[in-house]
């Protein structure tokens, strides 16, 4: 995929080819999206804005046509990820950004996909019924839960699409970068307190106030994972040690999700990476 990132870099229209190209592909927009978080990235926002003008071209059509707008929003969502990004120079605030875009997705949604979100929620009501299910959720409370899920995909799809933008970038220009910041990723107090209590009000509701806890709950695993691959690096466990950490992962689930949040809210005060380097030295 190099090869790629080096001929859409080289000038507009070859971007504009590929974020076009990919857009049509059915499930590859997520290509057509980090080709626009590379431009932006590298180049500014003013360089991104005709490229998403033109290269969404088909995204556009498909919403018109299918009532579909995950492309079109996808790379809407990365273009604004992507110069958050390049601003700030933190990941920290690309996933506080990303859990308010979702959040802000989440008002828009049934507007945008209204047709799609009635298909939806009809299918799921023929699979209850065909299954036996008494209890059946009402047709409402199904589209609510189906605004809530794509509203969240739609955002950390973008932020998956910037993740690869990046590599492109630290590949061409700056190699090793992408993993430095990763290591050292971690949310600021404030913005972790914001986060955690997006997760708890999330959580102590229900209807469409739960997309504070969906929306907010990736962006604290994301910064505990980073914490834990940071502790990791400094120590001799390595590749044995994250292969374990996982497989953790997989046996405990939701424990290990909420284990994630809580070292993320932990560390935004205490920054346990520091301390452990700090002692390291002395």
């Amino acid at each position: 995929m190099s090869g790629l990132a080096n001929w859409v870099i080289q000038n507009r229209r070859n971007a504009i080819i590929a974020v076009a190209g990919f857009s049509l592909i059915p499930l590859m927009f997520w290509l057509a999206a980090a080709v626009l978080g590379l431009v932006v990235l590298r180049k500014g926002i003013q360089a991104g804005i005709p490229v998403l003008a033109w290269g969404a071209l088909p995204a556009f059509v498909l919403w018109v046509a299918q009532g579909d707008a995950t492309a079109l929003i996808v790379l809407i969502n990365i273009a604004i990820l992507a110069q958050v990004l390049r601003q700030k120079i933190s990941w920290a605030w690309v996933l506080f950004s990303a859990a308010l875009l979702a959040c802000g997705l989440s008002l828009i949604q049934p507007w945008l996909m209204a047709d799609l979100l009635d298909m939806i929620a009809q299918l799921v009501l023929r699979v209850l019924d065909a299954n036996g299910v008494e209890a059946m959720p009402s047709k409402e409370v199904i589209i609510t839960q189906a605004v809530i899920a794509v509203s969240v995909l739609q955002a950390y799809i973008a932020v998956a699409a910037l993740l690869l933008s990046r590599r492109w970038q630290a590949k061409l220009f700056n190699p090793g970068g992408l993993r430095q910041e990763f290591l050292t990723l971690r949310l600021p107090t404030v913005m972790a307190l914001v986060l955690g209590a997006m997760v708890i009000v999330g959580e102590s509701t229900t209807g469409s106030l739960e997309i504070l806890a969906r929306a907010s709950a990736p962006a604290l695993v994301v910064a505990g994972l980073a914490v834990v691959h940071g502790i990791l690096a400094k120590t001799n466990f390595g590749m044995i040690g994250l292969v374990g950490f996982y497989l953790l992962g997989m046996v405990f689930g939701v424990i290990f999700t909420n284990l994630l949040i809580a070292l993320a809210m932990i560390d935004s005060f205490v920054d346990i990476r520091a301390r452990l380097q700090k002692n390291e030295s002395n």
